[in-house]
């Protein structure tokens, strides 16, 4: 027999066999744990099982933060090996004022070599970033023994010259060979921070006018 437990009451529960009374104690005591389960206990497991989550991904981000501290002294020292080699490689890097020079000693080395030297054309710069490639069309024309001298002389320079592009000819005159030599010799030059400032003005400047 189905118990309507909003109908109960005292005098008629009093008045019932006690096993029927354990029976809406039972009943009773159910809804009450069902009621605590559904309304405090599963919000609150929920709850502890995000704060879990939380607190997983917490230790986790620590963990790599402090890897990370750990490895900083050896990224500082590498970040100054770096600095200490860009510096010596900016020495090798002559600023604007030095080109001339640099581009009349290339000239003077196929001279000193005993090249004859039929064409020296100095080409626009091109700029890449804290550099700049300064080129250089040359034709000379000598012995084999003139050119490989004039080779040893620029790779013997302080600055840094690139010879590209040979293109070398040989005729007989008289029984004597002589070579003639078209190429390309590209020294650099530092940009200084100015140059590229108003570099990056002038590239805005033709933007806004286009």
């Amino acid at each position: 027999m189905a118990l309507d437990i909003k109908n109960i009451k005292l005098d008629s529960v009093m008045k019932l066999s006690l096993s029927r009374k354990l029976i809406i104690l039972a009943i009773i005591h159910l809804v009450f744990i069902g009621l605590y389960y559904q309304f405090l206990y599963r919000p609150k497991t929920s709850e502890i099982a995000k704060l879990r989550g939380d607190l997983a991904t917490l230790e986790t981000k620590i963990a790599e933060s402090r890897r990370i501290a750990a490895d900083i002294p050896k990224f500082e020292r590498k970040r100054q090996e770096l600095e200490v080699k860009l510096k010596e490689a900016l020495t090798q890097l002559p600023n604007k004022r030095e080109i001339p020079s640099l581009i009349q000693s290339i000239s003077s080395a196929a001279q000193e070599s005993g090249l004859d030297i039929v064409t020296f054309k100095p080409l626009s710069e091109r700029v890449k970033g804290f550099y700049a490639e300064v080129p250089v069309s040359m034709k000379v024309s000598g012995e084999f023994e003139n050119l490989y001298r004039f080779y040893m002389r620029v790779e013997a320079m302080p600055r840094i010259v690139n010879i590209s592009g040979l293109n070398i000819k040989s005729k007989t005159l008289k029984d004597q060979i002589t070579l003639s030599a078209d190429f390309q010799a590209t020294t650099f030059r530092f940009v200084e921070r100015s140059e590229g400032d108003s570099g990056k003005k002038k590239k805005k400047k033709k933007k806004r006018k286009k």
